[in-house]
């Protein structure tokens, strides 16, 4: 199974065309607080137990990348960034995380990812807020589909559908002479 990828070159005002990216991989997220663990909290508030319900708990991670479900699937790159409760009920979630590809296509090329969602949506939508390398000044949406969960281990597999549109790249210039 390889990524699922299109590039679609569409016009924009100018008459330039702009590419339009559009891909779907999948993250692996170990949440156990054991030593394998890719995703723990790091701080919270004092008292109250550090869980992604509580209002306030702050949690850093560094999840694999993959082109299919499975955690022998080829590794494309990481998802390396952080996420914290911000709803008072503990429903909804700010994140801020970058897609590090380490695939021979992109590799060192990142997509900047942001946004707030429910964190029990079966769907979260996130806005690409940038990128480098390739997929520099980058613009789109991320979602996120929960694929598998197994609460005993707390071991999660997302689908993560990127879609993100390039500006044509002869109008990129150095400002500096």
């Amino acid at each position: 199974m390889g990524i699922i990828f299109s590039i679609v070159a569409a016009k924009a005002d100018d008459d330039e065309l702009e590419e339009t990216y559009k891909m779907s991989v999948y993250v692996h997220d170990y949440s156990s607080g054991g030593p394998n663990s890719t995703d723990i909290a790091v701080v919270g508030i004092p008292g109250k137990i550090w869980s992604f319900t509580q209002f306030g708990t702050l949690f850093v991670c560094d999840d694999a990348i993959t082109e299919g479900p499975e955690p022998n699937s080829e590794p494309v790159g990481r998802v390396q960034g952080i996420s914290v409760t911000t709803s008072l009920e503990g429903i909804r979630a700010l994140v801020a995380f970058s897609i590090v590809f380490t695939n021979k296509a992109y590799n060192g090329s990142t997509i900047e990812v942001q946004g707030n969602s429910n964190q029990f949506d079966s769907v979260r939508e996130y806005g690409v807020a940038s990128g480098t390398g390739k997929f520099l000044y980058a613009q789109g949406y991320v979602t996120y589909e929960t694929y598998f969960f197994d609460p005993w281990t707390s071991y999660a597999v997302s689908r993560c559908n990127i879609s993100i549109r390039m500006p044509p790249r002869h109008h990129w210039c150095t400002l500096i002479s």
